[in-house]
């Protein structure tokens, strides 16, 4: 079992779900609230957050999607496969329909970079198993035939509608790979799959399955103790386009001081591709069952180092996963996550906000 604040991720994103649908219905704009003109040396890398709202509710989302515009260049979304609607013979159904129409509408309206990744694991467990399965799949794996058609259509799908600049196929697979090691194989070739088919459709997008890299190094706080799993790293070449990981080090060590100097570069002894930082957080309040016991003063430091790392390792972009300290967390078991944001769940701003909004000002010369 990993961290409790993993499981709440996994269900703070199985309940985003509903929420792009409702999102197609909101009209007008939720305005800009004003930003200083670029100014300051150009940076080589996008910056982005995730959709992930304040609140669980349409405007909040529609309000996320903006600040990722106003405060960066590149959107993340992260959604499960609708296994439902893309099995043989299905139909696509309204719901999926109008998130696609409504999400496109808001990248595009807000000339943003997209990277979209698809995530067919269920965070809620650990990440131990496929995720939101209908009936008819119940207790599938990889190796399901109707399983591995629906990731494909999917994954076409988005290519086609989307056309993402960028796409993961398959998020902190490493999670996956530690309790079903057997099944990862079948994901190698299904991913296999899916990559030239989605090349197919959208030539232009740059794929990648993300990475845990706290995990992948063996440092979370897990029941059942590992070793660093390196190998992972080159596990789905030729066909990736770009490394991307997943990290979250308040999980993993006591301060910010504590991460070693070369932890982020010592990924180019296993790639020599682009290296992008798919989602990231810092915690600035210890969190549930003493999971992590970050500060404000250490996510700070934590933003300076990664804008830092971004330029030294020419990453593509960064992403930081929630821009709120998300409030629906509190007082629950996933109170891990509670205050990654880089500002409060009043919109005051954290010390860190300060370093990402000026690098943000930054203009992008890639």
């Amino acid at each position: 079992m990993v961290i409790l604040g993993r499981l709440w991720r996994g269900c703070a994103l199985a309940l985003l779900m509903v929420l792009p649908a409702a999102f197609a219905a909101c009209g007008g704009d939720a305005g800009d609230p004003g930003v200083e003109p670029p100014s300051g040396p150009a940076r080589s890398f996008m910056m982005g957050f995730s959709s992930l709202p304040r609140e669980l509710n349409a405007d909040a989302y529609q309000e996320a999607i903006e600040f990722a515009d106003t405060h960066g260049d590149l959107v993340l979304i992260q959604r499960s496969v609708p296994w439902s609607d893309f099995t043989p013979g299905a139909e696509i159904s309204d719901e999926t329909a109008r998130n696609t129409s409504s999400e496109i509408r808001a990248i595009d309206d807000n000339d943003l970079r997209s990277f979209f990744a698809i995530d067919p694991t269920d965070g809620a467990t650990g990440r131990d198993r496929l995720s939101n399965l209908p009936v008819s799949l119940s207790g599938k794996r990889f190796d399901d035939g109707d399983v591995r058609a629906a990731f494909v259509s999917y994954a076409e799908y988005v290519a086609l509608n989307y056309e993402p600049d960028y796409m993961a196929l398959g998020v902190e697979m490493n999670l996956y790979y530690a309790q079903n090691a057997e099944d990862f194989e079948n994901f190698k070739t299904l991913y296999a799959q899916a990559y030239e088919a989605v090349k197919a459709k959208s030539p232009k997008t740059q794929i990648t399955v993300t990475l845990q890299y706290e995990d992948l190094q063996g440092l979370l706080p897990r029941e059942d103790r590992h070793f660093a799993d390196w190998q992972l790293v080159t596990a789905f070449e030729p066909r990736t386009d770009f490394t991307a990981i997943s990290t979250y080090p308040s999980f993993a060590f006591p301060n910010a001081a504590a991460i070693p100097e070369n932890y982020y570069s010592q990924l180019r002894a296993f790639t020599d591709k682009p290296i992008a930082i798919a989602e990231m957080g810092y915690a600035t309040t210890a969190g549930a069952q003493g999971v992590n016991s970050g500060t404000e003063s250490d996510q700070s430091a934590f933003v300076e180092r990664i804008i830092d790392e971004a330029e030294d390792l020419a990453m593509p972009f960064v992403v930081w996963f929630a821009i709120w300290d998300p409030t629906y967390a509190r007082d629950t078991a996933f109170g891990a996550f509670e205050s990654i944001g880089l500002l409060r769940d009043d919109d005051t701003e954290k010390p860190a906000w300060q370093h990402w909004a000026n690098t943000a000002r930054r203009p992008y010369e890639p």
